[in-house]
């Protein structure tokens, strides 16, 4: 299969074609000028530059495409199977599948042809305040200028633009399976499953604070916390009326930024990938005597890299992923009463009507919990002490808090680079343990019409089933569990008339 998706145009060009990274800002000059009266060690006068601003389609020169063509969207399949004997079948394949890029809801991005204005109420950290809620707006709304605001859009905000060099994410999907018909009409299969994720779309904001600029300290650094966070000079004062830049003084971390005249500048990147390996197996009880079964059994691994574990790192964090789950099994049956017409006992007559007809069906779904993390935590003890045995949890105490983290709020991580994983495969929230039962009744009523009585349980063991606890250190309620997912048991009743 080749696929050659061709890139969208916006009817009007009311849209942002991209971002022009090495564009002076119009502001530069007097951002420039301002600066240079009270530059900050860390980026000497002569450095300090204003670069950078969206770019629109149909606008200098820029085509109407609001991306480029990918050309490159192979995707073969290859299949086989071999008898081995009459009983037994050999099996396996392997294929790619690619991704669809430029959906109109979420990729066409309209920055500039809609305004928000923000409630600016001071401009000196409160010494005196030039708002109120008489007059919340005292410079005015700021109007839309659509493509006409050209690199002066949203400066002082937060900006995204859709990556026009973005090539399509796909999927390499493999499987090898080993089938063997059984005694009574069953069939048991074992396979191993794999797929990759290639060039998978992540987002990331590229105005992030570099990493040379955090601290390396295992412990809070609060003279680098102090340093970031203390308040300078703003250049931009009085450029960027109306934003959260407009004020005389700034956070120094906000100057260090790759384009301080932004907040944050959010696009698309190919650097994610994932990799799932799994063990599958099938157990299916063909229909025969009135009863039918399926047993299917999941052990499987899925790792990623698709998010960024600190927002100035050059490539994304490999992680197991938060939709892993180690174990699945799920049970299915259905079995027919031996009652009632065409069946062995009570077939004709009053009898056959009021006990002929009956079906009991089941459904078990048993799966692992996700993986949890603690997010930027401080954590001196083994990684292993962590988790609990499952016959010791509790909901007051999901896992060990006392393995070795730092809870005290004043000693907690800031403005550092951190080290501590995402998420770890070890240390688990609450699976799923759910089982469904129905009860079935068809009635015929003549030849035209049948009745159905139906009586269903949904998790008719009344099992309940945890959301992840709170795994924040310097919570109260850390390592407690305090919602469930799940709804409690419900029993429901139905009829139905067919004809």
């Amino acid at each position: 299969r080749y696929e050659l998706p061709s890139p969208m145009t916006e009817r009007f060009d009311r849209s942002v074609r991209g971002f022009d990274f090495d564009a002076a800002s119009p502001i530069e000059a007097a951002a420039r000028a301002a600066y240079a009266a009270n530059p900050i060690p860390q980026v000497p006068a002569d450095a300090f530059r204003v670069r950078g601003g969206l770019t629109y389609p149909n606008v200098n020169g820029q085509p109407r495409n609001l991306w480029d063509t990918t050309q490159s969207n192979y995707m073969p399949r290859f299949g086989f199977a071999y008898s081995i004997t009459p009983m037994t079948v050999f099996r396996g394949g392997y294929g790619i599948y690619f991704e669809p890029i430029g959906v109109p809801n979420s990729d066409v991005i309209q920055t500039g042809f809609t305004q928000t204005t923000q409630l600016v109420p001071t401009l000196d950290n409160g010494q005196t305040f030039v708002a109120s809620l008489a007059n919340p707006f005292p410079g005015g709304l700021t109007l839309p200028t659509g493509a006409a605001g050209g690199l002066r859009t949203n400066l002082g905000q937060a900006v995204s633009f859709f990556n026009r060099n973005l090539h399509n994410p796909y999927m390499q999907r493999w499987q090898f399976a080993l089938q063997r018909s059984l005694p009574a009409g069953s069939v048991l299969e074992v396979s191993y499953v794999g797929n990759r994720g290639v060039r998978q779309r992540i987002s990331r904001n590229i105005n992030a604070l570099p990493n040379s600029y955090l601290s390396t300290s295992p412990l809070r650094d609060q003279a680098t916390i102090n340093l970031l966070n203390a308040q300078v000079r703003n250049p931009f004062f009085p450029l960027l009326p109306g934003t959260g830049l407009s004020g005389n003084t700034v956070a120094r971390s906000q100057l260090l930024l790759p384009y301080p005249q932004f907040t944050a500048v959010n696009m698309d990147t190919n650097q994610g990938y994932s990799w799932y390996h799994s063990m599958q197996a099938r157990y299916e009880k063909r229909f025969g005597a009135g009863f039918m079964s399926t047993v299917s059994w999941t052990w499987s691994k899925l790792m990623e890299a698709r998010s960024y574990l600190n927002a100035g790192d050059p490539l994304p964090e490999k992680v197991i992923s938060d939709q892993d789950r180690t174990q699945r099994i799920a049970i299915t049956a259905i079995y027919e009463m031996p009652f009632g017409k065409g069946r062995r006992w009570a077939t004709k007559g009053v009898a056959s009507k009021v006990v002929g007809g009956w079906q009991v069906s089941g459904i078990y779904q048993g799966q692992s919990g996700p993986p949890l993390g603690f997010g930027n935590a401080i954590f001196r003890g083994n990684l292993a002490d962590i988790n609990i045995p499952n016959g010791q949890r509790t909901v007051d105490r999901w896992f060990n808090i006392d393995a070795g983290f730092d809870r005290n709020t004043a000693t907690q991580l800031a403005s550092n680079v951190q080290t501590l994983s995402t998420r770890f495969t070890g240390v688990r929230g609450d699976g799923t343990n759910n089982f469904d039962i129905a009860f079935i009744k068809n009635t015929t009523i003549g030849e035209r019409f049948t009745v159905q009585f139906r009586a269903e349980g949904i998790n008719a063991m009344n099992h309940p089933q945890f959301l992840p606890p709170n795994t924040t250190p310097t919570s109260s309620a850390f390592g407690q569990v305090t919602q469930e997912w799940s709804s409690p048991r419900t029993i429901q009743f139905a009829l139905k008339i067919l004809f």
